[in-house]
Protein backbone atom coordinates (compact mmCIF):
# COMPACT_ATOMS: atom_id res chain seq x y z
CA UNK A 1 0.00 0.00 0.00
CA UNK A 2 2.27 2.48 0.72
CA UNK A 3 4.71 1.74 -2.60
CA UNK A 4 1.17 2.58 -4.19
CA UNK A 5 1.20 5.75 -2.68
CA UNK A 6 4.51 6.74 -3.29
CA UNK A 7 4.29 5.48 -6.93
CA UNK A 8 1.29 8.10 -6.88
CA UNK A 9 2.90 10.98 -5.54
CA UNK A 10 6.11 10.50 -7.78
CA UNK A 11 3.66 10.30 -10.75
CA UNK A 12 1.37 13.61 -9.66
CA UNK A 13 4.31 15.68 -8.74
CA UNK A 14 6.74 14.61 -12.13
CA UNK A 15 3.61 14.77 -14.23
CA UNK A 16 3.24 18.97 -13.03
CA UNK A 17 3.39 21.47 -16.29
CA UNK A 18 5.65 24.22 -13.78
CA UNK A 19 4.70 27.88 -13.53
CA UNK A 20 6.39 30.76 -12.66
CA UNK A 21 6.59 33.01 -9.38
CA UNK A 22 7.46 36.57 -7.65
CA UNK A 23 8.54 37.71 -4.85
CA UNK A 24 8.66 41.98 -4.26
CA UNK A 25 8.53 43.71 -1.06
CA UNK A 26 7.18 47.57 -1.87
CA UNK A 27 8.78 50.36 0.40
CA UNK A 28 7.22 51.07 3.58
CA UNK A 29 7.05 54.66 2.43
CA UNK A 30 8.00 56.77 -0.63
CA UNK A 31 10.37 60.32 0.31
CA UNK A 32 8.73 62.78 -1.73
CA UNK A 33 11.47 64.30 -4.46
CA UNK A 34 13.35 60.95 -4.01
CA UNK A 35 13.82 58.42 -7.01
CA UNK A 36 12.55 55.18 -5.77
CA UNK A 37 13.83 52.08 -6.69
CA UNK A 38 11.67 48.79 -7.00
CA UNK A 39 13.17 45.53 -7.10
CA UNK A 40 11.41 42.16 -8.01
CA UNK A 41 12.21 38.38 -7.80
CA UNK A 42 11.15 35.99 -10.40
CA UNK A 43 11.82 32.11 -10.55
CA UNK A 44 10.11 29.31 -12.10
CA UNK A 45 9.23 25.04 -11.40
CA UNK A 46 8.57 22.50 -12.81
CA UNK A 47 8.41 21.84 -16.84
CA UNK A 48 9.96 24.56 -18.85
CA UNK A 49 14.01 25.03 -19.78
CA UNK A 50 15.86 28.06 -20.91
CA UNK A 51 16.95 31.55 -19.40
CA UNK A 52 14.69 33.33 -17.06
CA UNK A 53 14.98 36.69 -19.05
CA UNK A 54 13.64 34.71 -22.04
CA UNK A 55 11.01 33.33 -20.81
CA UNK A 56 9.60 36.73 -18.32
CA UNK A 57 9.07 38.97 -21.19
CA UNK A 58 7.80 42.48 -21.17
CA UNK A 59 8.06 43.21 -17.62
CA UNK A 60 6.79 47.11 -17.16
CA UNK A 61 5.96 48.76 -13.41
CA UNK A 62 2.64 51.41 -14.19
CA UNK A 63 2.35 54.01 -11.50
CA UNK A 64 0.76 57.14 -11.00
CA UNK A 65 -0.40 59.27 -8.11
CA UNK A 66 -3.38 58.44 -6.28
CA UNK A 67 -6.77 60.00 -7.77
CA UNK A 68 -4.16 60.60 -11.10
CA UNK A 69 -6.20 59.16 -13.86
CA UNK A 70 -3.20 58.84 -16.13
CA UNK A 71 -0.78 55.72 -15.63
CA UNK A 72 2.97 56.53 -16.36
CA UNK A 73 4.99 53.17 -17.71
CA UNK A 74 8.53 52.31 -16.93
CA UNK A 75 10.61 49.14 -17.76
CA UNK A 76 11.76 46.51 -15.30
CA UNK A 77 15.66 45.86 -16.19
CA UNK A 78 16.72 42.38 -15.44
CA UNK A 79 19.78 43.22 -12.59
CA UNK A 80 20.82 39.65 -11.98
CA UNK A 81 20.14 36.40 -13.48
CA UNK A 82 21.13 32.70 -12.18
CA UNK A 83 19.51 29.40 -13.66
CA UNK A 84 16.76 29.84 -11.11
CA UNK A 85 16.37 33.02 -10.12
CA UNK A 86 15.78 36.57 -11.96
CA UNK A 87 16.01 40.03 -10.46
CA UNK A 88 14.66 42.92 -12.14
CA UNK A 89 14.70 46.50 -11.35
CA UNK A 90 13.06 49.80 -12.15
CA UNK A 91 13.42 53.08 -10.55
CA UNK A 92 10.01 55.35 -9.79
CA UNK A 93 11.63 59.13 -10.57
CA UNK A 94 11.12 61.93 -8.14
CA UNK A 95 7.45 62.85 -8.13
CA UNK A 96 6.18 65.67 -6.74
CA UNK A 97 3.74 64.79 -4.30
CA UNK A 98 1.68 65.92 -0.86
CA UNK A 99 2.69 64.56 2.28
CA UNK A 100 -0.53 61.65 2.78
CA UNK A 101 -1.09 61.40 -0.65
CA UNK A 102 -0.08 57.59 -2.31
CA UNK A 103 1.29 55.92 -5.08
CA UNK A 104 -0.34 53.53 -6.68
CA UNK A 105 1.47 50.71 -8.99
CA UNK A 106 1.19 47.40 -10.38
CA UNK A 107 3.74 45.39 -12.65
CA UNK A 108 2.66 43.11 -15.41
CA UNK A 109 5.05 40.65 -17.51
CA UNK A 110 4.66 37.82 -19.78
CA UNK A 111 5.69 34.52 -18.59
CA UNK A 112 6.54 31.93 -21.44
CA UNK A 113 4.13 34.58 -23.23
CA UNK A 114 1.28 34.20 -20.64
CA UNK A 115 0.17 38.17 -19.38
CA UNK A 116 0.62 37.95 -15.34
CA UNK A 117 -0.26 41.15 -13.16
CA UNK A 118 0.62 41.63 -9.83
CA UNK A 119 -1.44 45.02 -7.97
CA UNK A 120 0.80 46.29 -5.36
CA UNK A 121 -1.28 48.20 -1.99
CA UNK A 122 -1.08 52.09 -2.34
CA UNK A 123 2.28 53.40 -0.47
CA UNK A 124 2.20 57.09 1.41
CA UNK A 125 4.32 59.41 0.47
CA UNK A 126 6.36 61.37 3.43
Amino acid sequence: MGKIFIALACLVFTSCAGGGGTTHIPPKSIRIGQPTPLVMELSSWGAGSGKLSKRYTDIQCHYRVGGNDKLTTVPMVPKMETPILLTVECTIPPLAAKPGEKLEYYIDMKFDGVYNKRTEAPILFE
